[in-house]
């Protein structure tokens, strides 16, 4: 946090990742209500993004050909502004019976088409705004920042549906990109090294990301094993409607409960592997980190009891983080900052395989 940038970096994230999250857990709820239909809560999820697959690479070449932080401005003032007209319809009561599904399928989709543009942007940016050894540190602070917004986002989330309705958290989800817009104009990025990406083709440097992945084993191999934790275990977080209502028998403050249960675990695993400045920054801790992992879905998996659940919502948060830090940090740490933008695209398409399991 000595880092003025880093820090201005890390309050944008955390603001980004708090309205994430009420959109995440106010969306399937919304699809929920009005259509009773496990499929189109997946399908909604999908929605949002599955534009990861075909816009993150070439997102991730523009992240190596132009300033990064002025593309993070202007597609935060987008969202923002597709995010307020969405609370404005759902509160005049346009979101409704199937129209209203079109409606947040639409919304869902749009949103995901901005985040995709941004998401490998912000991850390159923070290894442009700490040196080299505080990078491990640098990586796990901004998963706290994540956790945080996870705690507070869909216990507050779920509890505010109750109360108010959905619309408000669509107003507070717009009201945070606005913020995350303001804490990135005073950004500079000192550890950004000399662009080189022009001096060849949009296509060609698209290429050369791809062919880079594909040729350096060690960032294959983290690549492919993150992709475990993306198909088979990062999706059931957008299921969380239906589990918390039909197997568990309770409505939307239980379901915002659930997903902090996760938050708590992640927080609790971000600051401890933080304060061990990268001690620990060994392929077996991740391996491990996933075994128990897929412990804690079979539980999940096995449970009708609300506080079984939450035990294991609690093990997904914590094994689920330790493990993408440490694999983030592997790879963050071995690539070229001029091909960072590219890789750190490849390496968020679980933003799309994610969803895609979903469905």
């Amino acid at each position: 946090m000595r880092h003025r940038d880093f820090l201005f970096l890390w309050l944008s994230n955390l603001c980004n990742a708090s309205a994430s999250w009420f959109q995440q857990i106010t969306i399937p709820w919304v699809v929920w209500e009005i259509s009773g239909s496990p499929f189109l809560v997946g399908v909604t999820a999908g929605m949002r993004s599955i534009p990861f697959l075909f816009i993150g690479p070439w997102a991730g070449v523009l992240a190596d050909r132009v300033d990064r932080r002025k593309i993070v401005l202007v597609v935060q003032i987008a969202l923002a502004m597709v995010v307020l007209a969405f609370a404005l319809g759902v509160h005049q009561g346009y979101v409704t019976g199937q129209v209203g599904v079109l409606y947040a399928l639409l919304f869902t989709f749009i949103t995901g088409v901005l985040h995709s543009l941004i998401q490998p942007v912000r991850q390159a940016m923070v290894a442009n705004t700490v040196p080299r050894q505080d990078l491990w540190n640098a990586i796990a602070l901004n998963s706290i920042a994540g956790n945080v917004a996870r705690v507070v986002g869909p216990g507050l989330g779920g509890v505010l549906i109750a109360w108010l309705g959905p619309a408000v958290n669509f107003l507070i989800e717009g009201i945070f990109y606005v913020l995350m817009a303001l804490a990135i104009f005073p950004i500079s990025l000192p550890y950004r090294e000399a662009m080189t990406a022009r001096r060849a083709s949009v296509v060609a440097n698209l290429k050369q990301g791809f062919s880079y992945v594909v040729s350096e084993q060690r960032i294959l191999r983290l690549l492919l094993v993150a992709c475990i934790s993306d198909i088979f275990i990062a999706p059931i977080i957008h299921l969380m409607p239906v589990i918390a209502d039909d197997v568990l028998g309770h409505g939307s403050e239980v379901y915002g409960f659930l997903i902090l249960a996760t938050g708590v675990g992640g927080i609790i695993a971000t600051g401890f592997f933080a304060s061990l400045g990268g001690s620990f920054r060994k392929g077996w801790i991740g391996l491990l980190a996933l075994t128990l992992l897929a412990g804690s879905v079979i539980v999940l998996g096995a449970s009708t009891w609300l506080w079984v659940s939450m035990s294991a919502m609690f093990g997904m948060g914590f094994f689920r983080l330790i493990f993408k830090i440490n694999n983030n940090t592997l790879v963050q740490s071995t690539i070229p900052d001029a091909l960072r933008g590219r890789v750190m695209s490849i390496y968020h398409l679980d933003h799309g395989i994610t969803p895609l399991a979903s469905m």
